[in-house]
């Protein structure tokens, strides 16, 4: 899972290769046209005009080529990576954590040995062992998640022994816009 610092260099690289691409090609046309297209700098004229088609025509072609190649949400993209996804530290709620079996009454909570979490209780019938739940580090990008939840009902965020908190599907689906 990519986090949301190499979202934001996909993004910048992929909207930067189409600009370029763009330019590049509409300064060849306007190099094979004899220099006579003038598309905004002068007035308007026809190779000016074709110059310009080509230049909106290769920049969306590239940008619609990045996007599928390096799998970068939109706004990131156009954004040149100025906008970048939520990370999963700021989507997560906080779960409890606890340090014996006996005091849990919830729903849901985190068990630690040591300021160490070891396992998970309330996801299964039994102690599900801390390495074995569905874990992402916080500076995990929030839009990358959509494997695990198709497989789990919750993902955990933690950094180490620093437990930020859990994603549940329903606000996973609700930060998608579903």
């Amino acid at each position: 899972m990519r986090t949301v610092r190499e979202l934001r260099i996909a993004g910048l690289i992929a909207y930067l290769a189409a600009l370029v691409s763009g330019l590049l090609v509409s300064g060849i046309l306007h190099l094979a046209f004899g220099e006579r297209g003038q598309f905004g700098w002068e007035g308007f004229n026809l190779l000016g005009l074709l110059e310009g088609l080509a230049f909106l025509l290769v920049f969306t072609l590239t940008l619609w080529l990045a996007k599928r190649a390096v799998r970068v949400n939109t706004t990131t993209l156009l954004s040149a990576g100025l906008f970048a996804p939520t990370s999963a530290r700021r989507l997560a709620r906080p779960v409890p954590v606890i340090h014996a079996l006996e005091s849990f009454e919830g729903n849901i909570a985190v068990l630690l040995e040591g300021d160490q979490p070891v396992g998970v209780i309330g996801i299964a019938d039994s102690l599900v062992p801390w390495d074995e739940a569905p874990v992402v580090p916080g500076e995990t990008a929030a839009s990358e998640l959509g494997a695990l939840f198709r497989q789990h009902q919750i993902v955990f965020v933690a950094d180490g022994s620093t437990i930020h908190g859990i994603i549940t599907r329903e606000r996973y689906f609700k930060y998608l816009g579903s």
